[in-house]
């Protein structure tokens, strides 16, 4: 899921060279820089296919800036623009056993949670739904576009507990 911020792409192909695994699916927690900046060239490394919220496909297909409310961070997401990926899949069409795709607006208006169990244990995937701060999910109420949603989602988050909460930003938080 998502692909880190752009220049990362060596870190990557490292982690997948040493593990042996290939992508073949990116899921897209939302299309900020820092979680797409590398998705063009892991899919062109790998063939990945790419999964994202009808929302954020705009964004990472190229034909709609990012979604920012700082006017700083859209300036700089202009500029540093990632490459755009063509041909991005609904992520609602995702179907791969143990992962569910859950909507949690806010951040951006596409923002999606990935739930997924294994051996009992349920591990959310926030994106930047949520971040972690001294041990607490948070919302960050600077770079999320609708604030009022994210708190609704950060609710919908901590309803599904217990669960191991891997946020985009922070350590990871049980609840």
């Amino acid at each position: 899921m998502d692909s880190a911020m752009m220049g990362q792409s060596g870190r990557i192909r490292e982690f997948y060279s040493s593990t042996g695994l290939r992508p073949d699916a990116i899921v897209v927690t939302h299309s900020h820089m820092d979680h797409i900046g590398e998705l063009a060239s892991v899919v062109r490394s790998y063939g990945s296919r790419v999964y994202a919220h009808p929302e954020e496909i705009p964004v990472v297909e190229g034909r709609r800036r990012m979604y920012s409310r700082s006017k700083l961070i859209s300036i700089i997401g202009a500029i540093a623009r990632p490459r755009p990926v063509k041909g991005v899949i609904d992520v609602h069409g995702l179907s791969i056993p143990g992962i569910d795709v859950i909507e949690t607006p806010g951040h951006t208006p596409g923002s999606v949670t990935l739930s997924y169990t294994r051996d009992g244990e349920r591990y959310l995937f926030v994106g930047d739904a949520a971040f972690e701060r001294e041990g607490r999910l948070e919302v960050n109420r600077r770079y999320s576009l609708d604030v009022g949603a994210a708190e609704r989602s950060l609710r919908l988050i901590m309803s599904l507990s217990p669960a191991l909460v891997l946020p985009g930003h922070g350590r990871p938080v049980r609840i």
